[in-house]
């Protein structure tokens, strides 16, 4: 038995690896196309497990035979020959057409035959405006897609990107894909954004139950219920499904709403709320209502910061106080106390029409008077 042993002399020198100053790995696809390389400075391959140690790592992702993504990390594993690739350490996964997505990480899990990519430690996925994070990012290579697992966080700056700089807009899902080919982008909820107009405001709240867009095209459908609250005005909206076209900074809806400002509340069948103007149009069917008074108007328009509102088209105000019904083509007004509107004519012809009650008998009185006429 002891004749059949190999001796320690022979076992030492098996294990000893091979060392390259250079090292070249190269992958094709069934049909001869170019799959992946992968290249390293320096490595040590050990011939007993089959594993190769390099370091500072560099390689290429090829699609339809051209590079599409460069990859490097600080070390590599090759485990059995390249069946799994673990890359550590400063991991970066570079899209080299289109948008120019950057995937981060400290960890990356690589099966080349599946060509798939897990990173499990600090995911990121990041381009010259956005950033996306989560527990865990899967990339698929041939599909393009990107998987977020576990909860979800997208930033967005209004110009470059900068880590330095807070992000104009964050929003807080679960569980999300982006496909970098199509820019379809979708994540469940419950989803919670906030947007930060300056430092001294408080940042305006969003909900939804989930999203799902297009980054390519430019926006993010917010799937209903949808709320938006702006603390610093005390108002907020309650909305159906509603698009966020965030290339231009605006929120669109073709689905009745009702927004509430302190004791006013806004109602149409569609809005659009462009907030670079901090503008909100309701295109169709508005009405507004107050304490002792009611709107009706084809279109209004409220501007958020100076405070002013405009009704427009077959205006028709009632006051409860003398049962009086003012009629015109248009009223402007502005937000007041507790944030009603105070409105007046400006331009247009005004018809009043009162009730008063006098000693059991009614008289109604009705006017036509030219602007300006204050209400």
């Amino acid at each position: 038995m002891v004749g059949c042993q190999e001796s320690p002399s022979t076992q030492k020198k098996s294990s000893v690896p091979f060392v390259f100053k250079s090292l070249e790995l190269r992958h094709k696809q069934a049909d001869g196309s170019r799959d992946w390389d992968l290249n390293s400075p320096l490595a040590r391959y050990e011939l007993g497990s089959r594993v190769v140690r390099a370091r500072n790592p560099e390689g290429v992702l090829y699609k339809e035979n051209k590079p599409s993504f460069e990859v490097s990390a600080q070390a590599a594993t090759v485990l059995k020959d390249g069946e799994t690739v673990l890359l550590e350490g400063n991991v970066k996964v570079q899209q080299l057409t289109g948008e120019k997505v950057l995937i981060t990480g400290d960890r990356l899990r690589w099966t080349p035959n599946e060509s798939k990519m897990v990173i499990e430690q600090r995911p990121q996925a990041l381009d010259n405006l956005s950033r996306i994070t989560a527990k865990t990012v899967l990339f698929q290579q041939l599909t393009q897609e990107i998987v977020f697992k576990g909860p979800t966080k997208f930033e967005r700056w209004k110009k470059q990107r900068k880590d330095s700089n807070e992000p104009s807009i964050v929003i807080r899902g679960r569980n999300g894909s982006w496909n970098l080919d199509s820019g379809k982008l979708n994540a469940m909820g419950p989803i919670l954004g906030h947007r930060i107009v300056s430092k001294s405001d408080i940042p305006q709240q969003l909900t939804a139950t989930r999203l799902q867009g297009n980054t390519k095209k430019g926006y993010l459908d917010l799937i209903k219920p949808v709320t938006l609250t702006i603390p610093e005005q005390k108002a907020s909206l309650l909305a159906q499904t509603t698009r966020w076209k965030f290339n231009s900074e605006k929120i669109e809806s073709n689905k009745p709403f009702t927004a509430t400002q302190e004791r006013s509340t806004y109602r149409g069948d569609s809005f659009k709320v462009d907030l670079a103007r901090t503008e909100v149009e309701i295109p169709q069917k508005c009405e507004l209502s107050q304490p002792g008074e009611q709107l009706r108007a084809d279109k209004c328009i409220w501007n958020w910061s100076t405070e002013e509102v405009q009704a427009i088209g077959d205006v028709i105000l009632k006051r409860e106080a003398n049962n009086q019904i003012t009629r015109s083509d248009k009223l402007e007004g502005r937000i007041g106390d507790e944030g009603t509107v105070s409105f007046s004519s400006s331009g247009s012809k005004v018809r009043s029409q009162l009730k008063i009650e006098e000693a059991k008998e009614k008289s109604i009185l009705s006017s036509k008077s030219s602007p300006p006429v204050q209400f």
